[in-house]
């Protein structure tokens, strides 16, 4: 078992312009520290001495804001010292000698990668000169001198990170918080922060062992790739029966791979003292209070004053702009959800194309709160509010001008609407009998007639919902899949699909409401396959969009009524119609649980105003973690759930609903295309890992491993035959990505066990407390409305946290 132990050091540059250190010699006046010096050591019998040092005071107060931001202590003093690497020598107008002054210790941020949270603590804080970096174009390495004799503040952590990706969280939550300090600014924005990594991996309970230094890490991806392919490649130089050296090792991005730097070994003795000593005075730091919010409680404000998912809580309060953008516009009017739904969406989309930052746009927190207030008010769609906001980007009209003058706002009240509902249904009364019968044919008939009266500016939608109410339409429709609740028993005893229409003595429920059948899939739900899924997310789609559903039951067999369930939360979590799925081991015939069932689940259907449930044995279930126990268990339940969750507002959900009539044969295509890359693994003792790596060969097609380990997360990970390390290592080079179920009732968190951190390490993904249908539905939801491999990495991570 090997133990990381990587550490970073991070040097921010604080200032564009050179200068760091002045020097008051005991003969007056305020010399820079390198004349200064040179003078004393002219003098070497001289009682002239420098006796200490001052910091540029915007330098100073710079590096005091960040130390004092992440909790550290400011030392009262402190001796110059010299950085004793050989350092390459600077052209000759680059005045500076590598001196560093340790100004503070301590302080700590926190991170939190795959659910596993953890503290970062700060060793200690040095100001210095900026000895240009190392850089790398056309193939060779050179230095940069830019910045050289600039003022940097270099920063060195404790060696608490386990994995490349932990680094890259670090680096940019520190970005961050300095943007917030307004520390990085203009030009310097992409140039402020380079880093170093050090990496050794000790058997553990061991706590030392080799350092490599990795450099030339110009990016906190590069960070992350370096640490992780370091990491790697000690490992198998261990694992072979090596030895690892210490050396500096450059980071090669175009080979994604480390090359040796220098000559091995690195000094453990970083600085030395200038002799006669030299102290710099830093009581003139102060102890002035943070003027701004720093980003970690900013967050919890927003996401506990205004509802956010933490999420999305990150993403408005990682750039300070965007944050006071999101509260100048909800303090203008606007709902929180929305408006943060719509700057992550098309606000964000139009700046990228065009190139631009959040306050260089003409959308002003005011316009784009107008815009999110009229949609949310129905004066507009979400069409039109797309379409404002392009217009606005460019021309920077306000909004309520531009929907006044295009004439552009939607009739969308009742009392805008029911005069010419009422003329709709006097003039219509066939139509209108119709519909009160249960038909639903008449209702686009009857809505055309509103919108030519209304000249195209009712809202369908609202119109419909209208005439529903105005005569008591309540229908609900119910989708067929098959299964056992529709099943036939044949001559020899066994089951096979059955009618779809003998079910419609179990909708009699004593209560006069329409209910409609709709056959979608006549088979054994262990037949169903991804084409089955399309046929009835169309059909679903199909009611939704035309207005006509109060409710949707789905009647399903239980063999695979986990994986469907889950696939309709993610797609529908979000809709404005209830969608209840329920089912029956026992023919309807054979007892009466086919009946109670599809009757909760009507009653449920017309009931609920939203969400996806399971109706089962008297109770409402949750779509996600259903897991089918048996007969003489209860046959259904809910795993890893305090309480049962029905709705979703995540991105899927969100984003499929604006999805309008997606054509079944393209879905099909997509779930099929998806269902062939991707395969369900579950571990068991004595799994040969030579079986595992087969199956993710370079010729397989697969790009997609749902991996079901023991308990919290746990595999072997030992050097056998048996073991999980080859497959990870060979899916990392393939680009196959791993997400982590448990067997048994446990979250998956990688947290709790040594070997759990291996797995972790090598990039699989923990779901939390999915299970596996929950997860192999979400696959294949985001499959459906992801444009990427890396759009659907993020859906597949993020839903997690949104559950």
């Amino acid at each position: 078992m090997y133990k990381p132990l990587i550490y970073l050091e991070v040097r921010v540059l604080l200032s564009a312009l050179p200068g760091v250190f002045i020097a008051d010699s005991d003969s007056g006046g305020a010399k820079d520290i390198l004349t200064a010096k040179a003078e004393f050591q002219k003098r070497n019998n001289s009682s002239k001495e420098v006796h200490s040092v001052e910091i540029q005071s915007s330098v100073l107060h710079k590096a005091a804001a960040l130390v004092r931001a992440m909790g550290g202590s400011m030392e009262d003093s402190s001796q110059i010292e010299k950085l004793t690497a050989h350092l390459p020598e600077p052209p000759d107008d680059r005045n500076f000698k590598g001196f560093s002054v340790k100004v503070a210790s301590n302080g700590s941020m926190d991170i939190s990668f795959h659910q596993k949270a953890k503290k970062i603590t700060i060793e200690e804080y040095r100001i210095e000169e900026s000895t240009g970096h190392l850089t790398r174009s056309g193939g060779k390495a050179h230095m940069d001198w830019t910045y050289a004799g600039c003022p940097i503040l270099r920063l060195r952590t404790s060696p608490v990170f386990e994995v490349g990706e932990e680094a890259e969280l670090f680096l940019e939550e520190l970005y961050t918080l300095m943007a917030y300090l307004k520390l990085i600014t203009g030009d310097l924005a992409e140039n402020s922060m380079r880093c170093n990594a050090y990496v050794a991996l000790t058997n553990y309970p061991e706590k030392n062992g080799a350092i490599v230094k990795l450099r030339n890490l110009n990016s906190f991806n590069f960070v992350r790739k370096a640490i992780n392919s370091e990491l790697t490649r000690q490992e198998d130089i261990l694992e072979t029966g090596g030895t690892v050296e210490s050396e500096s090792r450059l980071w090669i991005e175009e080979r994604t791979s480390t090359e040796p730097w220098q000559e091995r070994g690195i000094q453990t003795v970083r600085f030395e003292p200038l002799i006669p000593a030299v102290t710099v005075d830093l009581a003139n730091a102060g102890s002035p209070a943070l003027e701004v919010e720093l980003p970690a409680a900013r967050r919890n404000r927003i996401q506990k004053n205004y509802g956010l998912s933490r999420l999305r809580a990150q993403f408005i309060c990682r750039e300070k702009d965007r944050a006071d953008y999101f509260e100048a516009a909800v303090n203008e009017g606007s709902s929180p959800l929305p408006t943060a739904r719509w700057i992550a969406g098309e606000l964000t989309r139009l700046l990228k194309e065009h190139g631009h930052s959040i306050k260089q746009t003409r959308i002003t927190p005011s316009r784009f709160a107008g815009i999110i207030s009229m949609l949310e008010q129905g004066k507009i769609s979400s069409g039109i509010a797309k379409d404002l906001l392009q217009r606005i980007y460019s021309t920077g009209e306000t909004p309520e001008d531009v929907v006044k003058n295009e004439k552009w706002t939607l009739l969308s009240t009742e009392q805008e609407l029911m005069p010419s509902i009422e003329r709709a249904l006097e003039q219509n009364p066939k139509s209108a009998q119709s519909l009160k019968n249960g038909d639903m044919a008449p209702l686009d008939h009857l809505t055309g007639f509103v919108m030519k009266e209304t000249g195209g500016r009712a809202d369908p939608t609202v119109v419909k919902s209208l005439i529903k109410h105005r005569i008591h339409i309540s229908v609900v429709y119910v989708l067929t899949m098959g299964g056992t609740i529709t099943a036939q028993k044949l001559p020899d005893g066994t089951l096979a699909a059955g009618n779809p229409e003998s079910i419609r003595p179990l909708t009699d429920c004593g209560e006069h409401f329409p209910v409609k059948i709709i056959p979608v899939c006549g088979m054994l739900s262990e037949e169903t396959e991804p084409r089955d899924w399309a046929s009835l997310i169309a059909e679903i789609k199909e009611r939704m969009e035309s207005g006509t559903a109060n409710g949707i039951v789905v009647t399903h067999g239980t063999d695979t009524l986990p994986y469907t369930a889950a696939l309709l939360f993610w797609l529908f979590g979000s809709a404005d119609v209830p969608i209840v799925l329920t089912a029956s081991t026992n023919l309807p015939e054979d007892g009466e649980q086919a009946k109670q069932n599809l009757s909760l689940a009507l009653k449920t259907a017309r009931e609920q105003k939203k969400g996806v449930f399971v109706a089962y044995n008297g109770e409402l279930l949750s779509p996600l973690n259903l897991k089918f126990i048996g007969k003489k268990d209860g046959e259904f339940r809910n795993w890893n759930m305090k309480r049962p969750v029905f709705t979703y507002e995540g991105g899927i959900s969100g984003h499929f609903q604006g999805v309008t009539s997606p054509d079944r044969s393209v879905m099909a295509q997509i779930l099929n295309e998806a269902a062939s890359s991707m395969i369900s693994l579950r571990l068991y003792p004595g799994l040969a890992g030579k079986h595992m790596e087969r199956l993710i060969a370079r010729d397989s097609g697969i790009s997609t491993v749902i991996l079901e380990l023991y308990a919290s997360g746990t595999g072997n990970m030992r050097n056998s035959d048996y073991s999980l390390k080859p497959l990870l290592l060979q899916g990392r080079k393939s680009n196959v990505r791993f997400y982590c179920t448990s067997q048994q009732e446990c979250s998956v968190d990688f947290s709790e066990y040594s070997t759990s951190a291996n797995v972790w390490r090598e990039g699989a993904v923990p779901m939390g407390s999915l299970t596996t249908e929950s997860v192999t539905a979400l696959y294949f939801a985001s499959s459906l409305i992801s444009d990427t491999a890396e759009e659907l990495e993020n859906l597949m991570e993020t839903a997690i946290y949104s559950v």
